[in-house]
């Protein structure tokens, strides 16, 4: 803690000096060493239960306000207190969380405070910016300015997702002094993290630290809005809309696609009196080769297999590797041969699962999911 009281006013530790909890009343004592920040700690726990102690990252971060803004105490109207580590002129409470926090602990911040920024030290974790450039090299692009990306967040590898994508505040990443890799290779470690999430999918934008803390330091009440969320609700509204007539126009080529093949099948087997279990074999008509599957028909694609699917990965991902598409092709079709699938059986695999699974997918990280899934499902055979 940095203020204490002493007769009502707030003061700073010293070493000597004597005051009390602004927020439960109960004596504290100046901690003035030589290798920890000057504080204040109470004698006994205080009442305040979120009060956690300080780090040196906390007081540089508080250091950003004015004093007056720091470790405000905020009110409920029942009587609940608690001290807000930074409250603006405009109303908004920033927390800045180094220490892990418990989910409850978190959403009852969340409800207690009407504006709440969070800001949580990416750095306590020394494998929390590996993972978020991991995310970040994986999500896929949406727009320049401003600058946003899109990335499935429920993914098991990102954990600071995990832990922070649903909270109903506003939540940046700071990761100090380590660079994060973006923009065609563009690294900085200027940058703070929005976390922006929007029902099954999570989107990202950046904002410098400079900018954050110019725009915060700001009396203008709606300068948040409309520096910082406006221009991204704007943009991602845009976006939305735009990928809801693309899932659109692909449902209807989808529908008069699969009706045409179910009409030229009908049309086959009835002039070659095939019956619904036998397949059409290349070459024996001169056809298009089909084949049904109880009430599915399945359209057999051209060969090779493996850069068919590419194709559709590149064609429909915003982000994609074709090494590493590559690679989790090939390994899946050796997975196959492992339990002794035939060429032809191999190609049904293809043809039944995996190509069209690919084209109903929407990004990148869904695809990879998706061929861990179906391997782990050969594999269980």
């Amino acid at each position: 803690m940095r203020f204490a009281l002493l007769n009502d006013e707030r003061i700073e530790a010293t070493k000597g000096a004597k005051g009390v909890c602004p927020c439960c009343g109960n004596d504290l004592v100046a901690k003035c060493g030589e290798v920890y920040i000057h504080h204040w700690a109470h004698k006994k726990k205080c009442d305040d239960y979120w009060w956690e102690n300080e780090t040196e990252w906390h007081r540089n971060w508080k250091n950003k306000f004015p004093k007056d803004w720091q470790e405000v105490i905020q009110y409920a109207e029942s009587g609940e207190k608690h001290i807000a580590d930074v409250k603006t002129s405009s109303g908004w409470v920033i927390e800045f969380q180094h220490s892990a926090i418990a989910r409850e602990e978190r959403d009852s911040r969340d409800y207690f405070y009407n504006k709440l920024i969070w800001i949580i030290d990416g750095t306590r974790r020394t494998t929390d910016i590996k993972q978020f450039q991991n995310l970040i090299n994986d999500a896929g692009f949406v727009s320049n300015e401003p600058f946003i990306l899109i990335t499935q967040w429920w993914s098991k590898d990102y954990r600071l997702i995990r832990e922070w994508s649903d909270s109903k505040s506003l939540v940046l990443f700071d990761f100090g002094k380590s660079e994060v890799s973006y923009r065609d290779g563009y690294s900085s470690n200027k940058d703070l993290w929005l976390v922006y999430p929007s029902s099954d999918k999570t989107f990202f934008t950046n904002i410098s630290k400079d900018s954050f803390i110019e725009m915060m330091n700001s009396s203008h009440l709606n300068e948040v809005y409309k520096k910082l969320l406006k221009p991204i609700q704007q943009q991602l509204d845009e976006y939305k809309a735009e990928q809801e007539k693309i899932r659109r126009e692909q449902e209807e080529k989808d529908r008069i696609a699969e009706q045409k093949f179910k009409e030229e099948d009908l049309r086959i087997r009835k002039k070659y009196d095939m019956k619904d279990d036998e397949e059409w074999f290349e070459g024996s008509l001169g056809i298009k080769i089909f084949k049904r599957y109880g009430e599915k028909i399945v359209y057999r694609r051209p060969k090779p297999k493996i850069p068919y699917v590419i194709g559709i990965c590149r064609n429909r991902f915003h982000y994609f590797d074709i090494k590493v598409a590559s690679s989790i092709l090939n390994n899946y079709v050796k997975a196959l041969k492992k339990l002794d699938y035939t060429d032809e059986q191999i190609e049904d695999e293809f043809d039944i699962n995996v190509i069209p699974k690919t084209i109903d997918v929407k990004n990148w990280t869904e695809w990879k999911i998706l061929m861990e899934e179906l391997k782990q499902r050969i594999g269980k055979r």
